[in-house]
């Protein structure tokens, strides 16, 4: 898969409101100065001299020809046709259909639901694996046979990134308070935090590179496991799978490469480690309202780390065993998990489909592993977000899987962030930064990313520190994190309820006039639609009060914010970008005419004499006019009649 990680920074800090229950921020110390503009990562003062010296912490390399493609070549998976049967029979089936194509495999591990893990003991060139391939798809027992995709993270250049020294509250933009002028697409978590500031009994697990040690994260941290079964991918001293999510490092460097190409065929070249499974658990949860570092989305979380990533990205079948596993479902020579999670988040984004009739055999069998295991988590009421991707198209896997929240990512300003990926599949969008990469526009429209925990080693693991970084996988968690406050206002919440939440309580997308809509041709930074980018913005406020009253929730009523400025403006011509038509504005009311005077009254006429009584006696008569003129007030008094209301819709 395709995982986000950028790092970024430039602009000074935007003036923002701070909420009563924020967090006091720690300064950083003073950041050094690189080819007259910030590259800064938030750290001790060592950190400052070694990211002056070192440049590029979170570095990605660019896009790989082979992201998606098959690792290794010693391990196939496949699915049997039956998979109902009895789990204890499986292995024997699995055994006679090897031997009787020819296959030189073993039966290595369960998957669940009839997916099953083969090894070689010694790798299989590609035409071993077609021949292979071939000869277990022809069996009619099994109903799939596919090689073991691995994921790998997003192709997007970064660069380091320290806080603002002038205004360190403003590396936290995405948590503050929204307005319309200054903080368009922040999510507005401080507003929720009246309400609530999170739960312990609310889980989320973090799929990702692992977790590095860091004295504003370890506190909120529970047990997790590695699941990278490869020993060389998971770069932990040949043991592969193993207790403990602790990441080492993912680093992968060319000349390590060149060294064993059949090894490291298909991974992608890395020369700095991510960090990225820490920077996405200091979002959700680290140590919140000490005085020191940054703030966390749930002050009271407990974040399951769960390795699923190493030196090659992730493989398709660590993965869903690192799904299952955090869901509390048994994964097979693995302890149980004792803490089940109740939500998921993703920062992985392949570039392939999530259909099981795709035509490439490979990508239409990891499909259908994904939905299995989806399903599954569903079945247990298990949010499963996920990052939409970094390459400008059409949303990865498995963002685009049914039953997935898909994520994309917005700029400060509101509107698609240059890098993220956009589609039909997107539930909703959330800030995931747009840092500065002297790339089109960067200069005018970029803002200072996200800031959350790191480590500043360069491949190994070394001092603790902040990092300001961008990408659809930290728009993501806070999707994530929003989730995690709607069940802790109300534990009772359904995950259904939980999703239509989410998006009923959006905020309307921006309108870039100048940047035009979002379409396979104008993909960098443009105006998302529902069709593009989800119900809207991400207002955690308004998803907390609907979870508190999810019967009777009312949407306030929202239109889009419409955009002009110069920057907009040359920004779209140089993008080549359509614009959109600015409506015309409202004519000016009619101003109203000015009444007539009022007439002197008249003179009241003198009475006339009462005439004489009736010798009829008793009752007393109606004047018909009396009675005409009761009628008429009568009509008169009807709500509704002769009047003309209108509203706007």
């Amino acid at each position: 898969m395709v995982r986000s990680a950028h790092v970024t920074a430039r602009s000074p800090a935007l003036p923002m409101v701070r909420a009563v229950m924020k967090p006091r921020l720690t300064p950083p110390p003073r950041p050094a100065m690189r080819a007259a503009r910030f590259t800064q990562l938030v750290a001790a003062a060592s950190v400052v001299a070694a990211a002056a010296a070192g440049a590029g912490l979170l570095r990605v390399a660019g896009p790989s020809k082979a992201a998606h493609g098959a690792v290794g070549g010693s391990t196939l998976i496949v699915k049997l046709a039956d998979g109902g049967q009895d789990g204890a029979e499986q292995p024997s089936i699995l055994h006679r259909v090897l031997a009787q194509a020819g296959v030189p495999l073993k039966v290595d591990s369960p998957l669940g639901n009839g997916w099953w893990r083969l090894r070689a003991d010694t790798p299989g060139d590609s035409a071993a694996q077609a021949r292979w391939l071939q000869a277990l798809r022809a069996d009619a027992r099994l109903a799939h046979a596919m090689r073991d995709l691995h994921e790998q993270r997003a192709a997007v250049p970064n660069d380091p990134l320290f806080r603002s020294a002038a205004d360190p509250t403003s590396s936290q933009w995405w948590l503050d308070d929204q307005n319309d002028t200054t903080n368009i697409a922040a999510a507005g978590f401080t507003k929720a935090w009246d309400t609530t500031t999170g739960s312990a009994a609310t889980v989320v697990a973090v799929l990702d590179s692992g977790i590095t040690s860091h004295g504003d994260l370890n506190a909120n941290l529970l047990p997790g496991y590695n699941f990278v079964s490869k020993p060389e991918y998971a770069n932990n001293g040949g043991t592969g799978r193993s207790g403990g999510a602790n990441d080492p490092g993912d680093a992968l460097s060319q000349a390590e490469r060149d060294s064993n190409l059949a090894l490291w065929d298909g991974c992608l070249v890395n020369a700095n480690s991510s960090w990225h499974g820490t920077l996405v658990a200091g979002q959700l949860g680290a140590v919140t309202n000490n005085n020191g570092g940054v703030a966390g989305m749930n002050w009271n979380a407990r974040i399951l780390p769960v390795r699923v990533s190493g030196k090659c990205g992730a493989s398709v079948a660590d993965m869903v065993d690192g799904m299952r596993w955090a869901a509390g479902l048994s994964v097979a020579g693995v302890p149980v998990n004792p803490n089940p999670a109740r939500i998921v988040v993703i920062g992985f984004s392949g570039v392939t489909s999530c259909s099981t009739s795709d035509p490439n055999a490979d990508v239409a069998a990891a499909a259908r592993l994904y939905q299995d295991a989806i399903a599954e988590l569903r079945g247990k009421g298990v949010l499963i977000v996920a990052a939409a991707g970094n390459l400008r198209g059409s949303v990865g896997r498995p963002a685009n899987c049914a039953g997935v929240f898909g994520v994309a990512a917005a700029n400060r300003q509101g509107f698609k962030a240059l890098y993220s990926n956009f589609g039909p599949e997107i539930q909703l969008a959330a800030p995931g930064g747009d840092g500065d990469y002297q790339r089109t526009c960067d200069p005018e429209l970029s803002d200072t990313g996200i800031v959350s925990t790191i480590n500043t080693g360069k491949t190994a693991p070394a001092t603790a520190g902040y990092g300001a970084v961008s990408g659809t996988s930290f728009a993501a968690p806070q999707v994530a994190g929003a989730a995690a406050l709607m069940w802790a206002a109300n534990p009772a919440l359904t995950l259904s309820q939980v999703e239509t939440g989410l998006k009923a309580s959006a905020r309307p997308h921006v309108t870039a006039y100048a940047l035009g809509y979002c379409t396979s041709t104008n993909n960098s930074r443009c105006t998302l639609q529902p069709s593009t980018g989800g119900a809207g913005l991400l207002d955690v406020a308004e998803a907390v009060k609907y979870a508190l009253a999810p019967q009777t929730y009312t949407a306030p009523v929202r239109s889009s914010l419409g955009l002009q400025s110069t920057n907009l403006s040359r920004c779209g011509q140089a993008q080549g970008s359509t614009p959109i038509p600015v409506p015309p504005p409202a004519p000016a009311p009619a101003p109203a005419p000015a009444p007539a005077p009022t007439p002197a009254p008249s003179p009241a006429p003198a009475p006339s004499p009462a005439p004489a009584p009736a010798s009829s006696g008793g009752g007393g008569s109606s004047s018909p006019w009396w009675l005409l003129g009761l009628l008429t007030a009568g009509v008169a008094l009807r709500p509704g009649v002769g009047s003309v209301s209108t509203r706007d819709d």
